[in-house]
């Protein structure tokens, strides 16, 4: 089988804040925002990325939309790992679903770049290309940014762009990449860092409504290590670690801060992680201002990201349950 892949458009950049050679890389990393099919994303939102040879292809059942779903299931042998935490030379299986009037066609021959989520357990493919020297190289550079970050006109723009000066009060260290808007530093979360992420069971389970609660995330940082981490990404005032100053969400394609940033903290710091230590708090994905939040009952999916590293749930939203806690979290604001 041979393989079928989109042209990415590249765009190049001016004005550059960034290092000489990183900002070429950034000319291919980003191309013209939106120019994607919906539900593909820049490499930049995968949780995770990988370069890898398909050897095998099970095409799977079709659905009867217009135009139709078609499912694959592929194995995929990895050779180089941008984003997460696979190992080169690992063998992993993942499903792939595409809505279009042809069945997708993957390369038997040539390597691919796959980003993917993790579903219950499973590697989901939402986008797939050919490792050719282009795409490799925006896939390499859009990965070199924490998760949510972007480039606009050269410059690089962080989720908290729009809090301006509020975003970042402290010393910027030795970062290389600084958010053009906002001042905020790009902070990675670090290799061996382990970041966890699980719903906060509901206070009343209502049947058929709440099966993944009713918004609340509990999030686990740790360090498995037998020696200390320092976290860049995971922040502190000195006092307790703020985890709505560190923590940002994807959803629908959209970088959103956590809810709850305190504007007025710092200057801050990172967090150190004992041999062993785990630290934990609580963020509501509810609180967001911004999603198009489903009607009746449907699944929408929040990534939480930590620098570089991401973990992705999918929410189960009943609009007559959670909308009336969504309507008690802002009694005073449109939702």
């Amino acid at each position: 089988m041979t393989g079928t892949f989109r042209n990415e458009r590249a765009v190049h950049l001016t004005g550059f804040l960034l290092p000489t050679a990183f900002a070429v890389l950034m000319s291919w990393a980003f191309s013209a925002a939106g120019q994607d099919e919906p539900g593909t994303p820049q490499w930049n939102e995968a949780e995770v990325v990988f370069i890898g040879q398909v050897s095998e292809v099970k095409a799977g059942p079709v659905g009867m939309s217009f135009p139709p779903v078609h499912t694959h299931t592929l194995r995929i042998k990895v050779s180089d790992v941008l984003r997460g935490d696979l190992k080169a030379g690992e063998q992993v299986t993942c499903s792939h679903s595409a809505r279009q009037e042809l069945p997708p066609e993957f390369s038997l021959d040539k390597p691919s770049i796959v980003a993917a989520m993790r579903s219950r357990g499973s590697l989901v493919i939402r986008r797939i290309e050919a490792a050719d020297a282009i795409n490799t190289a925006e896939a390499k550079a859009g990965c070199s940014l924490p998760l949510g970050w972007r480039v606009d006109r050269g410059q690089p723009i962080s989720p908290w762009a729009d809090l301006g000066k509020q975003a970042w009060k402290g010393d910027v260290g030795d970062a290389k990449v600084v958010c053009s808007k906002s001042g905020r530093p790009a902070l990675s979360a670090g290799a061996e860092v382990v970041l966890e992420v699980e719903h906060v069971p509901p206070v009343r389970e209502v049947q058929w409504s709440n099966p993944d609660g009713d918004g609340e995330y509990k999030i686990t940082v740790s360090n498995p290590t037998k020696k200390p981490l320092v976290v860049p990404a995971l922040l502190t005032d000195g006092n307790e670690i703020l985890w709505a100053n560190s923590l940002v969400i994807l959803c629908q394609g959209r970088a959103y801060p956590c809810p709850d940033f305190k504007p007025d903290a710092g200057p801050l710091k990172p967090v150190t992680l004992q041999p062993g230590e785990r630290v934990s708090g609580v963020v509501n994905a509810l609180k967001l201002q911004g999603p198009e939040w489903p009607r009746g009952g449907y699944r929408i999916v929040f990534q939480f990201c930590l620098g570089e590293k991401s973990v992705s749930k999918s929410f189960y939203y009943m609009s007559r349950h959670h909308d009336p806690i969504r309507d008690r979290l802002f009694p005073k604001q449109k939702k």
